[in-house]
């Protein structure tokens, strides 16, 4: 049969979504974007313009090109002909690739990107955990450190994590006051949507967390940061595995994180609280 590229529109929603959940754990950028804006391409944060091949009735494949100027892929199949639409349509530049890792390289070789200058070019491993198998970490288990949500006055501390954070992983804008305007809209964003968490020990903030993606039944974790001189404690596994517990009490089942290849010591953390490896994901951030 021979296969359709077309842009999705409002209506196609739920077709998508059978599509999507079925490669629920690589494709939870996605999923969160579509089921807070829908199809529609408004401009605003979560909107984006979405185009899918078709076989028959069926979608084989989608790439979406969001307000951020993130194109993000899950296309095992098709995806010269949906990039040659996407770009077609002309709807914003491209700022950023995400997606499983071999569709970001040959998304870029597609493009013509591949010597395109970047701040950052990841090579990530995509881990998964259902949360029945949640290890807690001994302190948290035991109370004298806590996993909570953070505290107004705690934001300003938080917006620096989060500069400190995309300047370490070469994220940052070259405008310092637009990445800190950036930082202080992401984290003001999460603490609205009751997405980032913070652990405390002996009263003071020592890490951070977020879900940077969310659906009922699945979190994606991100924006894991614990200033340097607080590392090696275990402080990062500990925010994370607490926040992990408190969306398994509201009925979460399960969640996904990527880490860089070589992040040992990141990997190790995850492992330690039930995290095992599923698949690869690609981060390629132009500039």
């Amino acid at each position: 049969m021979a296969i359709q590229v077309r842009q999705l529109q409002p209506g196609n929603d739920l077709l998508l979504s059978d599509f999507l959940e079925r490669r629920a754990d690589s494709s939870m950028f996605i999923r969160a974007n579509l089921r807070h804006s829908g199809l529609a391409d408004t401009g605003k944060p979560y909107s984006g313009t979405y185009v899918a091949a078709f076989s028959g009735a069926a979608i084989e494949a989608v790439a979406a090109l969001f307000w951020s100027g993130t194109v993000i892929l899950q296309a095992p199949f098709y995806l010269g002909p949906i990039l040659n639409h996407l770009t077609g349509l002309d709807v914003r530049p491209i700022k950023t690739l995400l997606g499983p890792l071999s569709q970001t390289d040959e998304a870029r070789r597609l493009l013509g990107l591949r010597n395109a200058p970047t701040k950052k070019t990841s090579r990530e491993d995509l881990f998964a955990l259902g949360l029945e198998r949640l290890v807690m970490p001994e302190h948290l288990a035991a109370g004298t450190w806590v996993s909570r949500r953070p505290k107004p006055n705690e934001l300003r501390t938080l917006v620096d994590w989060r500069i400190a954070s995309v300047i370490e992983t070469n994220s940052a804008s070259d405008d310092e006051e637009q990445t800190r305007r950036d930082a202080d809209e992401v984290i003001r964003r999460l603490d609205r949507e009751s997405a980032i968490w913070v652990l405390e020990v002996d009263g003071r903030v020592v890490s951070m967390n977020s879900f940077n993606a969310v659906m009922p039944e699945m979190v994606q974790v991100g924006g894991v940061f614990t200033p340097p001189d607080l590392r090696g404690f275990g402080f990062a596994r500990a925010c994370v595995a607490g926040s992990l517990a408190a969306a398994r009490h509201r009925g979460v089942e399960r969640a996904v994180l990527f880490t860089p290849k070589d992040n040992a010591a990141a990997q190790t953390a995850y492992r330690a609280i039930g995290f095992r490896l599923v698949g690869d994901y690609g981060i390629v951030v132009f500039g």
